[in-house]
């Protein structure tokens, strides 16, 4: 049993090749209503192995934790899961957690000092929202950042209800297992695909957004086909919260002596998100799960460096690697390359001058891209956005955000805040997360060293 929830996707993923290989004469995406029928079919499925395995290790998932704190671990969960089928789910979810947290925290009178890290997201956020009074137009300002009014509430509810260790093998292991058999359902779509398309089975390999084809009539790739099943129908916010449950995950594979995340288990996932992230052409997530290896790796070599010293020259010599080749990757590949992400940077730094301390304000992104007749609300690039809404204030507050996370981390030994912040931090590199829902659960549940229990 320890297997089942592995073995039932290895059986699919097999059923699916064979059904590749040999000549059936059975077309599921060209019958009318039959590849939605799969995608209905695989969520249940999805759902139900998911629930079967999480029940299977309820002892070592939800021992000792009082009922009331579980149904909030179990908001969190659902909250994080619903994201990947329907993004704009989480917004009244996130809001229901933080409003279960606070009343927790009022019925048991508990109390924290505020946390560095929550004290200068609190300040990031208010300054964020602030800044819809030096927008050049407030209504416009107000509706760029209106999601902060819900995400500001996070450090203060922090001061109320934090997390305890144990609840976060709670939240992180359902989230694994759920998201395990969507990418064995995004595969299998994917195989139908290319069986319909008649392509070669490799053809993920190209790295070439046009592998697949184009669809006249949709108006879309016809890779897109894969994730068909999710309302989210966006490839690089699909592999962008699949790698941060990756990132979560290693760090639960890593915790204890009995583990809830074995070896295999792990191995598959890792290498189902490296070949999804390839069928779906996700740059962010293609660099992204090859940056949380490295990261890993470095992590795992570094606990056999006694030195203070050494580690902190090894740390600058891989940083400047991945760098080099984070790089290297953009500005001599087609793939990566993206002309105009250069373009936007360079509007942001010429505003920079003009509005230097407290930016242009809200919405001022937009503006900036209106006038350089590029179709776009949003630079693509938090720090970008901080630079050219808030100013230096807005980015080095953002910036300390981050420091603070890896500090706090390092001091207490604690790496899952840094594997998740570095998820989160890819891709607000290249699209922008900061603020939306979907950062609640995993900042109230990752980000800061839980109590010992």
């Amino acid at each position: 049993m320890k297997f089942l929830s592995l073995s039932i996707n290895l059986f699919f993923i097999i059923f699916a090749g064979v059904y590749f290989v040999f000549p059936i004469d059975l077309n599921i995406p060209a019958v009318d209503g039959l590849l939605d029928f799969f995608y209905h079919i695989g969520l249940v499925i999805s759902l139900l192995v998911a629930s079967v395995d999480v029940y299977l290790k309820r002892k070592q998932l939800f021992k000792n934790i009082d009922y009331y704190r579980l149904f909030i671990t179990f908001l969190a969960t659902f909250t994080a899961c619903i994201y990947i089928y329907n993004r704009k789910t989480p917004l009244g979810l996130s809001i229901l957690l933080l409003g279960l947290c606070l009343i927790y925290g009022f019925v048991r009178k508990t109390y924290y000092s505020p946390h560095p890290i929550m004290v200068v997201l609190f300040l990031f956020s208010s300054l964020k929202i602030m800044s819809c009074l030096w927008s050049s137009d407030v209504r416009q300002g107000w509706a760029h950042i209106d999601y902060y009014t819900a995400f500001i509430f996070l450090p203060i509810i922090s001061c109320f209800y934090r997390v305890e260790a144990k609840e976060q093998k709670a939240f992180i292991y359902p989230i694994f297992s759920f998201f395990t058999n969507l990418l064995t359902l995004t595969f299998i779509a994917y195989i139908l695909t290319v069986k319909q398309l008649n392509q070669s089975f490799w053809s993920f390999l190209t790295l070439n957004k046009e592998y697949l084809g184009y669809n006249i009539e949709t108006g879309i790739y016809n890779y897109y086909q894969s994730i068909g099943w999710s309302k989210t129908f966006h490839p690089s916010k699909i592999a962008w919260i699949l790698l941060t449950v990756l990132a979560a995950s290693y760090w639960l594979w890593q915790e204890g002596k009995k583990k809830i995340i074995t070896t295999s288990q792990l191995s598959f996932y890792a290498l189902l998100l490296l070949i999804v992230s390839l069928v779906l052409q996700a740059r962010v997530a293609i660099l992204g799960f090859f940056i949380l290896v490295s990261l890993f790796i470095w992590v795992g070599l570094m606990r056999y460096v006694k030195s203070r010293k050494n580690i902190f020259f090894y740390t600058l010599l891989a940083t400047f690697v991945a760098i080099s080749g984070v790089i290297l990757s953009i500005t001599q590949t087609t793939f990566f390359s993206d002309p105009s992400r250069l373009k936007m940077s360079t509007l942001v730094f010429k505003s920079f001058f003009e509005y230097p301390f407290l930016g242009g304000g809200a919405f001022h992104e937009a503006l900036l891209l209106h006038q350089a007749n590029i179709d776009l609300v949003s630079l693509h690039n938090e720090f970008l956005t901080a630079l050219s809404d808030q100013g230096i204030l807005g980015l080095l507050l953002f910036l300390a955000f981050h420091i603070l996370v890896v500090y706090y981390g390092l001091k207490n030994k604690y790496f899952l805040g840094i594997y998740v912040l570095l998820a989160f931090t890819i891709f607000n590199a290249t699209e922008g997360v900061m603020g939306l829902p979907i950062c609640i659960p995993f900042f109230l549940f990752c980000l800061i060293p839980p109590k010992q229990t």
